[in-house]
């Protein structure tokens, strides 16, 4: 193992030595809505809603009529298993969904654990763009699940210590990926030949886009750009993590009663005025992506501003998210605007408006309507065009 891979392990395993908690009860919340286009957010935030709510009904109603430790082991069981299947196959259908957008297919074959056997089969004329956005898909949904949780954790002002363990192991996913379960030396040519392991296959298609050297040199040595590069990505996967408050409530849920919540971290005030941050790494078809996420609450307005930063390809972007800027008894509104900058696709913004229509006390009727110009956004298609979804959302009381 190379000592970026080495340092990526270390640096995981001492965050378990890092824990900071606090409990408290909460309303659960619960989002469900079918986007246009092959949107990613059709399998993460469906994702995050879908084990959330088994999580919960399942302490609701099963864990009651258990009884001893055959209920405290089957309740750890069925707790590791929601968190694990959901991380896995929301990363799956984001292959899935990509691979539909780029004219290709993902096929799966069967269901077996730990991991289920799936091809990818794109077409043979595929731009080196789109396969980049079809192998990074599944990464990217692991990130966007980290993204959806973090929000709700300080729109909320709490979640539930498993949506936090969920944060956590989708968090976690890329950098044991790349550092545990297929270790690899950059260095060796058969690895960018035969691209052993998901990390090798989401980097190698960026590289090839980027670069005007080949992988291979002609002295049988693997370009130093490509090795470097992959080094920086496993390390930034692990260590961006470090930056992030919110990581440590995630760490503290690991090891916090399953049935508890837990509060974020404010530095500056508190929920009604304050401010807090939490960091980002992602991957994307222009290389990976690191975001300071920003959010500011004032007099009960909730704000969230990120930054974002990319490698190789310039990818530098922000965006705002304005929570409820409109809000009535029977109605509310919130919006987003994204702006960028990137190599590929030039200056480019989207705007989104989410609509939530009051149908009863904590249950409402989620419509969603945008526009993009051509370029990369998290979750999104690349292409320009409108984008859109139904859905609902509804609140329960634990």
């Amino acid at each position: 193992m190379k000592k970026s891979s080495q340092l990526a392990v270390i640096s995981l395993l001492f965050t378990w030595g890092l824990v900071f908690a606090t409990e408290n009860e909460q309303i659960h919340h619960y989002k469900f809505v079918l986007y246009s286009h092959q949107d990613l957010r059709n399998t993460s935030m469906n994702a995050v809603s879908t084990q959330r709510l088994l999580q919960d009904q399942y302490r609701a109603n099963i864990v009651p009529r258990l009884g001893g430790k055959f209920g405290a082991v089957t309740t750890e069981v069925f707790s590791f298993a929601n968190v694990y299947l959901s991380m896995l196959w929301s990363h799956e259908f984001g292959h899935k969904l990509r691979a539909k957008q780029v004219g290709g297919e993902f096929r799966i074959h069967n269901v077996a654990i730990p991991i289920p056997y799936t091809t990818m089969h794109l077409p043979d004329s595929i731009s080196l763009v789109d396969e980049a956005l079809s192998v990074t898909a599944g990464f990217e949904v692991n990130y966007m699940n980290v993204r959806s949780i973090q929000s709700d954790f300080i729109r909320f002002n709490g979640v539930s210590n498993e949506d936090l363990n969920f944060s956590f192991a989708n968090r976690l996913m890329y950098p044991l990926y790349a550092s545990v379960i297929v270790p690899i030396d950059p260095e060796d040519p058969a690895v960018w030949i035969n691209t052993a392991g998901d990390p090798v296959h989401t980097t190698l298609p960026v590289f090839k886009n980027w670069s005007e050297d080949p992988v291979i040199l002609e002295d049988g040595t693997v370009n130093p750009d490509l090795v470097s590069y992959y080094g920086e990505t496993v390390m930034l996967s692990s260590l961006f993590n470090f930056l992030d408050p919110q990581f440590y409530r995630e760490l503290g849920a690991v090891f916090g009663s399953k049935e508890k919540s837990r509060k974020p971290t404010f530095l500056i005030g508190d929920q009604s005025n304050g401010w807090t941050y939490g960091t980002l790494f992602s991957i994307s078809p222009l290389g990976y992506e690191l975001y300071m996420n920003n959010y500011i609450h004032v007099n009960e307005n909730q704000f969230a501003l990120y930054i974002k930063y990319g490698q190789p390809f310039k990818n530098n972007g922000m965006g705002l998210v304005w929570n409820e800027m409109i809000i009535t008894d029977q109605f509310s509104a919130s919006a987003a605007v994204d702006v960028w900058d990137q190599d590929l696709f030039g200056m480019g913004a989207s705007a989104d408006l989410d609509l939530r229509i009051r149908l009863k006390q904590g249950l409402g009727l989620v419509l969603n309507g945008g526009y993009k110009s051509e370029g990369y956004v998290l979750g999104r298609p690349i292409e320009a065009g409108l984008t859109g979804g139904l859905g609902v959302d509804f609140d329960l009381h634990y």
